[in-house]
């Protein structure tokens, strides 16, 4: 069947209609003319697979990785990195129209590097030793020789130059015998400020499985040391990283900073610098941790799930309105109590950092029509050759 595609979607797919039904194509971009199989067909939608490209656009481009369209991992390696770019623009200005109910004309986006930028990836080894990334759709392994958008100090461990089982100069750190099969591997990857003693340019952080224990690490962001492991949530992109920092954390300080959502403290170990108390919330006991050591054990730090920590009451909490809430979800965004607790404290500022802008844009729409005004809206796309971004929202009382 023949198609035209209309946009691109939250998720990354294409869309397009056939007699009137909706149509969500991978592999494509807006304007393509694209001869398609159906794969799938519900009540309201239907998917389908290219067969044939009719009419491609401008913007396709010959993929940089031989597993493109095979490997899980990327999903718009056919997409020219500047219109990239454009199509992430485009897919969170879409979500605060249809979503959040408003326009935001004058959206930015900083990009980064479209390759070798990624400093944590999650590698899968079967029983036979062989190492890679889960297929499409699907966790049958994909054996992988290279990955383009990996940190080049990752290339050691897909050529099999550093064994699980030994320590090399690259500091491979395993928790699990070389022979173990079976393994989902955390690894992290980045070129110290400084060398180590052993003169190594780079280092290599190993873990198994999830919930393992896991060495610990340490790693410089604009001067900073932030420690943490494999175990805790940590941005994958450290040159992005510091680039959304100075935008997010801009602005005068004050006697409170509210840190939601905190991860292993890496907002909070900035804000301690401008305000005199830091209330930290994080669910992750291990990543609660760290946050006292980043952020300092003279400030405040809660473990638990920030809406039950709510519903309760918040008793322990100072009562003062603090000067600023920062707001790091997942992807689900703000639960409905964090809507109404921020709504009702009305902190003078909120700084919301968003890896979702669909559920960025419902969360924004309550806070306006809750009494803030958005100051400032920008993309920083920590993913080149997906479709994910991250968005920092930040509003004023």
């Amino acid at each position: 069947m023949e198609v035209t595609v209309e946009k691109l979607v939250p998720g990354g797919d294409g869309m397009a209609r056939l007699d009137g039904k909706v149509v969500f194509i991978p592999d494509c971009l807006p304007g393509e003319r694209l001869k398609i199989r159906l794969l799938e067909s519900r009540k309201d939608f239907a998917r389908g697979k290219i067969v044939e490209i009719l009419e491609a656009a401008p913007g396709r481009r010959e993929p940089p990785c031989a597993l493109s369209g095979r490997c899980g991992g990327c999903d718009w390696q056919h997409i020219d990195y500047a219109e990239q770019l454009r199509q992430k623009v485009a897919l969170t200005r879409d979500a605060l129209r249809r979503t959040g109910g408003f326009d935001w004309p004058e959206l930015e986006i900083i990009g980064g590097k479209p390759l070798a930028y990624r400093n944590r990836i999650q590698l899968h080894r079967d029983a036979q030793g062989r190492m890679g990334f889960h297929a499409r759709g699907s966790r049958n392994l994909i054996p992988v020789d290279a990955c383009p958008v990996a940190h080049p100090a990752f290339t050691p461990l897909f050529s099999g130059a550093v064994s699980f089982g030994e320590m090399g100069s690259n500091r491979a750190r395993p928790t699990h015998p070389a022979d173990e099969g079976d393994l989902r591997l955390a690894a992290w990857a980045h070129t110290p400020a400084r060398k180590d003693e052993t003169g190594s340019p780079s280092d290599i952080l190993i873990t198994g499985a999830e919930g393992a224990r896991a060495p610990g690490f340490m790693v410089d962001v604009l001067g900073r040391p932030i420690h943490f492991d494999l175990r805790c949530f940590f941005q994958s992109n450290l040159d992005m990283l510091e680039k959304l920092l100075p935008f997010a954390l801009a602005g005068p300080g004050g006697e409170l900073a509210l840190d939601l959502y905190c991860g292993v403290g890496l907002f909070g170990a900035f804000l301690r610098e401008k305000f005199t108390r830091v209330l930290a919330v994080e669910e992750n006991p291990v990543s609660l941790d760290y946050a006292r050591r980043n952020i300092g054990p003279e400030h405040l730090f809660f473990q638990g799930r920030l809406e039950e920590l709510l519903a309760q009451g918040g008793n322990a909490w100072p009562d003062r309105v603090p000067d600023l809430a920062l707001v790091d979800p997942p992807r689900p965004g703000l639960d409905p109590e964090v809507r109404k607790y921020l709504i009702a404290k009305r902190p003078e500022r909120v700084v919301y950092v968003s890896c979702h802008p669909v559920t960025l844009a419902r969360d924004l729409k309550d806070l306006l029509a809750g009494g803030f005004q958005l100051r400032e809206l920008k993309l920083f796309d920590f993913y080149p050759q997906t479709a994910h971004v991250e968005v920092v929202a930040k509003l004023s009382r």
